[in-house]
């Protein structure tokens, strides 16, 4: 089945009487909320080399659209957005002078959408 979660049912998983963090949740304008669920949606994707699907019961163990509200609020309060400031905020690509680093770092997945996968934790060490 494919995923058809929107904002509204991650606003109501956030509801107050629902969830810990629904004020952050709701501290957030609604066209953030709407790109962090489509983002994390991906990431997720991404991550699991799987799309999302929808959950066949109502069974609170493993569950895609919870992990995505989980990672949607994750990337809303760890991922830095800065305010441009008109123009000024405009890298020139054509003057050779100035360094342009870009660093790719890999998926951060939050702890809270974790728990809503099968996935296995088992670390192995060797030593």
């Amino acid at each position: 089945m494919a995923y058809t979660k929107d904002i509204d049912d991650a606003n109501t998983y956030f509801k107050s009487d629902n969830h810990l963090k629904s004020y952050d949740w709701t501290g957030f304008d609604t066209v953030l909320r709407t790109g962090a669920l489509a983002q994390a949606q991906r990431e997720l994707q991404v991550s699991l080399g799987r799309e999302m699907i929808d959950p066949d019961s109502d069974d609170d163990t493993y569950r895609d659209d919870y992990a995505v509200f989980e990672q949607a609020l994750y990337i809303l309060e760890n991922t830095p957005r800065k305010k441009e400031r008109g123009a000024a905020a405009v890298v020139d690509i054509s003057d050779p002078d100035e360094k342009i680093e870009i660093k790719r770092k890999g998926i951060s997945i939050a702890p809270e959408a974790k728990q809503y996968f099968a996935l296995n934790t088992i670390k192995v060490v060797r030593g």
